[in-house]
């Protein structure tokens, strides 16, 4: 019973709490949401150093060139634009909610 306890604590602690939603970049990292990292590296200095080069390296003018609207599509359903991605579409998917979208899209937006 005491470990159940402990156990059941040990989760609650590492879950966000209620009612506060996760940052773009917290999004761009947990595994259990975008998960971004596990493909695409960030300027040093706006996210995790990472080795990943599935995806492509998300560059802060590159991502205004394309746009908010169009981000937005591209995490919705990658699919749409390039039926061959490899990227889910987590917005199809239900892995992000439209307002983690648009948290994940302004990270992007305004990186350097």
């Amino acid at each position: 019973m005491r470990g159940a306890a402990i156990a059941a604590l040990a989760c609650a602690l590492s879950l966000p709490a209620a009612g506060a939603p996760l940052s773009g970049a917290e999004l761009f990292t947990r595994p259990d949401k975008g998960h971004c990292v596990a493909c695409h590296q960030v300027p040093a200095g706006a996210g995790p150093a990472t080795r990943s080069d599935l995806g492509p390296r998300l560059e802060g003018t590159r991502m205004r060139e394309l746009g908010r609207a169009r981000l937005r599509e591209l995490i919705v359903d990658p699919t749409r634009l390039n039926p061959a991605t490899v990227m889910p579409p987590f917005g199809r998917h239900r892995i992000l909610d439209a307002g983690e979208i648009d948290r994940l899209v302004e990270y992007l937006y305004a990186l350097p």
